[in-house]
């Protein structure tokens, strides 16, 4: 059977106006782009281990269980990260050789072949430009049928600072929101900081990751509240042995919390 790479939209007909974006829970890298890594297969899957957001899809899956929508990406971000800017020059961590098509790992390591213009172009356009294409649709199509759409980003992110990061050096809450001060309305901010801390967890705001995500063609326009959720992987796994935890279920209910939260305010709006 023909491994899935395409982007997976789950439930797409949604009841409430809520749509996970989940771009990096996927570990798949097909045949014909690991060819481009300088890396061995155990090296190769060591960055994996380290980088990839597990099990967000089922992590976030209570979205899809209060009646949202889930889309997800299906191949790991070292084939191309759908998170960064397509241009280089607009995205900050190209610094670190982790743009949009990663260069560098998680040390800051030599991990790819220098690809030609032609191989950059290919990867964009199997994999970069469709994810956001659906992206975009599925927002659209949530605003048309509820007047707004709740775009919530979710990742996870290691208990240990990486080399790579920006700003490492600051404090690893459990859970960390990212904001747009165009996008994320204060109501959201105190919402998700409220239930957080009242489940006993850990709140951080834009640090020490920041943003959100949202369609570059829908940016400024106020029906689209989007937020950033980063939940430390110490909560809910054994980063180490890569397998869930008895926090798992816990941060699950957390999840679930939040959206029935952030939906029932956005259809009373």
């Amino acid at each position: 059977m023909k491994p899935l790479i395409d982007p997976v939209i789950v439930n797409p007909s949604p009841t409430v106006p809520v749509l996970a974006n989940v771009p990096h829970s996927a570990s798949f890298i097909p045949e014909h782009v690991r060819c481009q890594f300088l890396l061995s297969d155990d090296e190769l899957q060591e960055e994996n281990r380290k980088l990839v957001d597990w099990f967000t899809d089922d992590l976030y899956s209570p979205i899809v269980e209060a009646g949202g929508t889930l889309l997800r990406h299906m191949v790991s971000r070292f084939v191309v990260d759908p998170e960064r800017f397509e241009d280089d020059s607009q995205e900050c961590m190209a610094q670190r050789g982790m743009g949009v098509i990663y260069t560098h790992g998680t040390g800051g390591q030599r991990i790819r072949r220098d690809l030609t213009p032609q191989e950059r172009e290919a990867l964009l356009q199997e994999f970069y430009r469709p994810y956001h294409q659906a992206l975009t649709e599925q927002v659209a199509h949530i605003v048309r049928l509820f007047g707004r759409c709740v775009l919530i980003d979710c990742h996870s992110y290691p208990e240990k600072v990486l080399p790579y990061e920006l700003y490492g050096d600051t404090s690893r809450p459990d859970v960390v929101l990212g904001d747009d001060s165009t996008h994320t309305p204060a109501w959201v901010r105190d919402e998700v900081q409220r239930l957080v801390t009242r489940a006993g967890y850990s709140f951080g705001l834009n640090s020490p990751f920041a943003g959100t995500i949202v369609p570059l063609s829908m940016y400024g326009d106020t029906r689209v509240t989007s937020f950033m959720l980063e939940i430390n992987r110490a909560t809910y796994m054994h980063e180490g042995t890569t397998t869930r935890s008895e926090g798992f279920p816990h941060m699950r209910r957390l999840v679930r919390e939040i959206v029935e939260t952030v939906a029932n305010r956005a259809r009373a709006s």
